[in-house]
């Protein structure tokens, strides 16, 4: 492939925590710095987590004393269609199985991250779940919670990296990290452009460093040396804003008169407006077919009036499953005794028929209810497996969601 890079501005990161309280959610919801009230306030307690069984380290012990387990998440935004979902089923997740949720923002700042943990971990919580933005932040926050006696895991982070996975996998405190086959989702979207006839391609690209960003890199890399297709530009800092986004489409095109598709290999969530936008505003949206990753809570309406080909993402229950890890340890009852890495499911969508069954059954619903969630906790449900997590995480799709929901 021909890489050349796009010189535009970088949008400055603001870092701040804020405080998150879910509509619908039965726990109360605290800000991540230690001390301060929740500004959601005081809503009905979760019942008691139980006796630890005999055995059971002492520090499971402990967590089967106190009134609540308490959970931390650190990420980049609560707000968008991407982001918005993990927060949501993480929350029902931890109302369902009596934990507490406490939520801060990074805005995909590594320091941030990092300082988010210091205070997620001072206010209390007894497990904390991050994204990694850049694989040598990993000992780092292996080495805090190891310090702090308290677990950690990653969502959306495939621990392939050998120095990093052993660093993890040597801690006590290590519960697991949750992935997303990444090659395939990045090949997945670049066949879905070569199907649509395009073979001339822009890319928004992820920021270098990270795992994640490889894997797609090597997936797009894949489909252009299978299909014949070539990225003439890459994109990999304006991708945070719409606006920005959209300026570097009409580089892109002014550059590039040839070019005939847009692969977004994540952060769709906010760039594809921009992306969608400049191509009408240049004439272009029949001739530049899209294709991304990350979903954008204005796809259905791209659909109907096909301005997208493909969008792949849906994987929003990757911290859900870490909380089930987490209130089953702190319970005194592990699911499992060793750190797990579970591969979590993307869902594809490629018609506004796709799309609208999404919104309806799995956004404006949540895939699993507080109920269903409530029976991953072996405290409640004393009969639940490991086995039985990884087949449920297995069968994740809207027609899974859809029939479990009794959806005609």
């Amino acid at each position: 492939m021909k890489r050349k890079s796009v010189k535009l501005l970088t949008s400055l990161l603001v870092t701040a925590s804020i405080l998150v309280g879910m509509v619908g959610c039965g726990s109360k919801t605290e800000s991540a710095d230690a001390g301060s009230q929740s500004a959601a306030g005081e809503t009905e307690e979760s019942s008691q987590p139980a006796e630890p069984e005999e055995g059971d380290t002492q520090k499971e012990a402990d967590a089967g004393t106190t009134d609540k387990i308490k959970l931390g998440l650190t990420i980049y935004s609560t707000t968008d269609a991407t982001a918005g979902p993990v927060v949501n089923n993480m929350q029902t997740a931890c109302d369902g199985m009596g934990a507490e949720l406490v939520i801060a923002t990074d805005e995909q700042n590594p320091e941030k991250e990092i300082t988010n943990i210091e205070n997620l971990i001072a206010n209390g919580c007894q497990a904390v779940f991050c994204l990694p933005y850049a694989d040598d932040s990993i000992p780092r926050i292996a080495k805090i919670c190891e310090d702090s006696e308290v677990y950690f895991g990653f969502y959306w982070y495939d621990l392939s990296n050998e120095e990093t996975h052993d660093v993890c996998y040597a801690s006590e405190y290590f519960l697991g990290n949750i992935y997303e086959d990444d090659v395939w989702s990045a090949y997945t979207a670049m066949k879905t452009l070569n199907e649509a006839g395009a073979s001339h391609i822009g890319m928004f690209g992820l920021p270098t460093g990270r795992t994640t960003t490889t894997k797609r890199d090597n997936g797009i890399a894949q489909a252009c040396e299978e299909f014949g297709m070539e990225i003439l530009v890459e994109d990999r800092v304006n991708t945070n804003t719409s606006d920005d986004a959209a300026s570097s489409v009409e580089s892109m095109v002014s550059a590039y008169p040839d070019l005939d598709g847009i692969v977004i290999a994540g952060m769709t969530q906010t760039c594809l407006p921009g992306v969608i936008q400049s191509l009408q505003n240049l004439g272009l949206t029949e001739k530049v077919k899209v294709s991304c990753i990350d979903f954008n809570e204005n796809q259905t309406e791209y659909f109907e009036k096909n301005s997208v080909n493909g969008v792949i993402g849906g994987h929003f229950t990757g911290g859900a499953w870490l909380a089930v890890l987490a209130v089953n340890k702190l319970q005194g009852t592990p699911l499992v005794d060793e750190p797990v890495s579970i591969k979590d499911e993307f869902i594809v969508l490629q018609s506004a028929d796709d799309a609208k069954n999404y919104d309806a059954h799995l956004y404006q619903e949540l895939p699993y209810t507080a109920e269903e969630y409530a029976q991953m906790s072996k405290k409640i449900n004393e009969a639940f497996t490991y086995e039985d997590l990884l087949e449920i995480v297995g069968s994740y799709s809207i027609q899974d969601v859809m029939t479990r929901h009794n959806v005609k």
